[in-house]
């Protein structure tokens, strides 16, 4: 390998996935120096994130009601083939109940069993780091709060090459008529957590922020426009993680009046899903199509383009909700997550469904897109020796490896 240039042999382990590179670590200290600098890393997290037609789409499903409640699935370039959910060992794994996703970015995952049990987990080298307990400074008022509502979300700042975990805390008081909003960023490069602009706006269900990275790293959500306890339109929010200010996002022109909102990312890219229909008796929600819409390039009205439009079921399986996962490695269909019970291929040619077939008898479940890399869970921007000094230096920054 000595007559082999440096750049070529970086070039080959590149494309290599994680299983065999975390071997080849151990085959000699110039591949183990090489794999593990951030050069390197980044540039494998690269290559994971360019389209290949001889890849697989790897997915971490999360089942509702079960205690061992992680699996991954893996379809292959087969849409038509039976792909199988296997059980994936995670580290918050309790007896009492399941563990939720609370996002997945660039091969990291935020997992968490309450407040104060929770952490980011990479599956492929199978790191962890628990984070310290969030601790809010809520506002005195003259009576308790009649509810508390809590929102997260977990993406990658771009500008600043940080992964961050959003928290937005908000406490209502129906006697003084009267909402407190407090909003708390975790940064996984500099190890803690920071109070930040509070949301102005009113968080309408306990629901993760949708990350997208292509417009430099924010998280969405629909919310309230206005911070009260009286009825207020509904807006799109977005939180830009460089910044940490909150601004409202338009929405695309000629949408009509859809009935539902709903959001998802796809390569990287928001994706706002309207669904139009009928309300039977003002109670019953009924479809008869669902538009996707993907923002390309800057938060303004003119960047929304409309990618495809999925018409109702026909028979007696009908959708009432629809969630654009990925593209097929070919990029001639999309994932689509159906009612958080089944998926469904969508061919972009013919405009047809097809049921994806998936074995396992999970009867409701998340699912979430999951790339096999090296992203580390130390601290810095520096190189490796700087960043695992300061995990070593402090007690709140646990890093554990499964075996």
């Amino acid at each position: 390998m000595s007559d082999v240039p440096p750049e070529v042999i970086t070039e080959i382990l590149s494309r290599l996935p994680v299983k065999s590179l975390l071997r080849f670590r151990c085959a000699s200290k110039s591949f183990k120096s090489l794999i593990d600098s951030p050069k390197f890393i980044k540039a494998h997290l690269k290559q994971q994130q360019e389209p290949n037609p001889n890849a697989n789409l790897n997915l971490i499903l999360e089942a509702h009601y079960k205690t061992d409640n992680f699996f991954s699935l893996e379809f292959t370039t087969n849409t038509s083939a039976q792909h199988h959910p296997k059980k994936l060992v995670h580290p918050l794994k309790q007896i009492y109940g399941p563990t939720q996703v609370l996002g997945s970015c660039r091969g990291l995952v935020y997992i968490s069993n309450n407040m104060s049990d929770n952490g980011i987990w990479n599956p492929s080298t199978k790191r962890f780091r628990r984070l310290p307990v969030c601790k809010f400074d809520r506002a005195p008022c003259k009576q308790g709060p009649g509810m508390e509502q809590i929102c997260q979300g977990f993406g990658y700042d771009r500008t600043d090459e940080d992964y961050k975990v959003v928290t937005i805390a908000q406490w209502y008081y129906p006697n003084e008529l009267k909402v407190v909003s407090e909003t708390m960023v975790y940064s996984l490069k500099f190890g803690g957590w920071k109070k930040v602009q509070d949301c102005p706006y009113m968080v309408l269900k306990e629901g993760n922020g949708t990350c997208a990275t292509s417009s430099g790293g924010a998280l969405y959500w629909m919310m309230q426009m206005e911070l009260s306890l009286s009825y207020s339109r509904l807006v799109l929010v977005g939180l830009n993680l460089g910044t940490e200010r909150f601004d409202e996002v338009p929405l695309p022109k000629n949408m009509g009046k859809p009935l539902t909102f709903n959001l998802a990312a796809l390569n990287e890219c928001l994706c706002l899903i309207s669904g139009y229909g009928t309300c039977r008796n003002g109670k019953n929600l009924v479809l008869d199509h669902i538009d996707v819409w993907m923002m390309r390039g800057c938060e303004v009205e003119q960047s929304w383009v409309k990618l495809f439009t999925v018409e109702q079921l026909e028979g007696r399986q009908h959708f009432s909700y629809l969630r654009p996962i990925a593209y097929s490695v070919t990029g001639r269909e999309v994932l689509l997550e159906m009612d958080k019970r089944k998926f469904l291929w969508f061919s972009l040619e013919k405009k047809s469904l097809k049921h994806a077939k998936v074995s396992g008898g999970l009867d409701t479940f998340d699912s979430f897109v999951t790339l096999g890399t090296l992203v580390p869970l130390y601290y810095g921007g520096g190189d490796e020796k700087d960043g695992k000094k300061g995990v070593e230096e402090r007690d709140d920054s646990v890093i554990k490896e499964m075996k």
